[in-house]
């Protein structure tokens, strides 16, 4: 082999090996804080889409109560108080279905924030195997509820994956590796994530739903004052139950929003693992999902200590 061909040869072997480090190298610090910080949102949101719905339920049992007690019969009045309490389990259904959405959600930040942290962690590899299973187990749960389309996810085996690497986990540039693995795959299960909640909260049944337990709360109160008239604490309790039901409409436009910004955050990280899109566009992305979040909070911190 001629000294040219030679050194063409080694030039050609020295690009591919330099590629392929990238390919492979550690996330920089500030993508690593950012996954962190879109988990910790992560975490943060999942309280509130269930929420709305428990606090529906509270809301339509609590004031359905005012309209119980206007009655004078006495079976009348337990026959209606008997059905609240069946409206009130029956109406818990799709509270538990967003509850097991938010835990699956949940399971993946969590799995996310062991990867991006930057100190060693003990066995990683059987947190990333507990997470697998954990949201395997909960997406068939979720799906046997039949609320919304079935979830589904390549996440166990992605997690399989990860697993094999074992110890090496606790090397930085093999949990890059694993998230670089882990990320795109997610996008997959937090884009269908997204779609079932939003699914669920942009019907028209749930809006009326809100509007109807609204007006209720007038109407009940009214049955109620006109049998047992005036009465002070009632009047500070109707007063509650009013704030609280518009709370709960701006919750639920609210939850909207941040499901959008959600959606738009992640796919944007898994972009800038993949394709190496600018960094300060994906924080971005991810301040105003935190931002979002931080809005649903103001929206209940007035009522939230009492649901």
């Amino acid at each position: 082999m001629s000294k040219n061909n030679l050194r063409n040869s080694l030039l050609f072997l020295v690009i591919i090996a330099a590629a392929s480090l990238c390919g492979c190298s550690s996330l920089s610090k500030g993508q690593l804080e950012s996954v962190a910080k879109f988990a910790e949102t992560c975490d943060s949101f999942s309280a509130y889409p269930s929420l709305i719905f428990y606090e529906l339920n509270k809301l339509r049992a609590e004031s359905s109560i005012w309209y119980a007690s206007s009655m004078t019969i006495p079976e009348n009045r337990i026959s209606e108080l008997s059905k609240i309490y069946q409206a009130k389990k029956e109406g818990e259904k799709i509270a538990k279905g967003t509850d097991l959405s938010m835990n699956i959600l949940s399971r993946y930040a969590r799995a996310l924030k062991s990867l991006a942290h930057n100190n060693r962690i003990e066995d990683p590899g059987r947190e990333i195997r507990s997470t697998g299973r954990a949201i395997d187990t909960l997406i068939t749960t979720f799906n046997s509820l039949k609320i919304t389309k079935p979830i589904t996810s390549g996440i166990v085996s992605t997690a399989a994956k990860i697993v094999a690497y074992g110890a090496e986990l606790n090397a930085s540039r093999v949990r890059a590796e694993a998230l670089r693995a882990l990320i795109p795959e997610g996008d997959t299960l937090v884009n269908q994530l997204c779609k079932a909640m939003e699914s669920i909260l942009k019907e028209e049944e749930v809006k009326s739903l809100i509007i109807h337990e609204q007006n209720m709360i007038k109407s009940n109160y009214l049955s109620y004052v006109r049998i047992a008239g005036s009465n002070i604490d009632e009047d500070r309790r109707f007063i509650e139950l009013t704030e609280r039901g518009d709370a709960l409409n701006k919750l639920r436009t609210g939850t909207i929003t941040s499901i959008g910004s959600l959606r738009r955050a992640h796919n944007k990280m898994a972009l800038q693992i993949e394709e190496g899109i600018s960094l300060p566009d994906l924080l971005a992305d991810i301040d105003e999902f935190r931002t979002e979040v931080e809005k649903l909070y103001k929206t209940t911190k007035r009522w939230h200590k009492k649901l």
